[in-house]
């Protein structure tokens, strides 16, 4: 069930997320055996581009927590996609073990480019209950925009158990506010993420039968803070 909270937040119910690498030829195995199962995220056409700034605050506890496997943990961030401005969202991404939910609401062009520019005042312009949480949170930990993280996905959908499979590839770290994309070294392999709600279908199962599966230790968030650091940029 999915509720609706005040000022347009919505907060979706905990779910189970596990995340993986995959060599080039497993995931093209496995990407061909989830189109035959599941189908193409209605939301999307093909493989699109997500565009996500993320903020921490003076003491870096999200990159800390992350690395120290801190198991009940928030992250914030503002997230649009292919580029296109009028589509915007604050979330805020709650995190208890490999189970999470997400809360959203809607953000203007003008408050991400407030953001980007360090302008965390911007949080007392995003409307409803969760604009007041961000902007509590950034009052009493001194938030600010920390890294831009760029990728490209594909997304397959199973209605049964509200299944979720993403392929994501060409990750890169952005530092706020800058042009240049600063590539994240994967070794070429694709990030494999699979989520649901209680159980994971047989049928779904049945689709990583033979593959070699390696749990990724490291967040998109944290790979990209380290490629910014590697770089003289954070």
């Amino acid at each position: 069930m999915t509720v609706w909270l005040s000022g347009g937040m919505r907060k979706g119910q905990f779910r189970n997320e596990r995340k993986y690498y995959l060599a080039p030829c497993e995931a093209a195995t496995l990407r061909s055996r989830v189109a035959c199962v599941m189908c193409p995220d209605a939301h999307a056409k093909g493989v699109y581009k997500i565009s996500s700034l993320y903020f921490d605050d003076v003491y870096d506890t999200a990159l800390r927590e992350k690395l120290s496997g801190v198991a009940v943990r928030d992250k914030w961030r503002v997230r649009w996609y292919d580029d296109q401005l009028d589509f915007i969202r604050l979330e805020r991404k709650h995190k208890e073990n490999e189970m999470s939910w997400k809360t959203h609401v809607r953000v203007t062009k003008e408050q991400l480019e407030r953001f980007m520019q360090g302008d965390m005042e911007a949080a007392a312009d995003v409307p409803g209950e969760m604009g007041k949480l961000f902007h509590a949170v950034h009052r009493a930990r001194l938030l600010r925009p920390v890294v831009v993280v760029i990728y490209r996905r594909e997304a397959f959908h199973y209605e049964p158990g509200n299944v979720r499979i993403t392929f994501d590839t060409r990750l890169c770290a952005v530092r706020p506010n800058s042009l240049t994309a600063l590539p994240v070294s994967t070794d070429g392999l694709t990030i494999l993420e699979v989520k649901y709600d209680h159980v994971l279908p047989n049928v779904v199962r049945s689709l990583f039968s033979g593959t070699r599966l390696t749990q990724l230790a490291l967040s998109k968030y944290v790979m990209a803070r380290f490629t910014l650091l590697r770089y003289g940029c954070a």
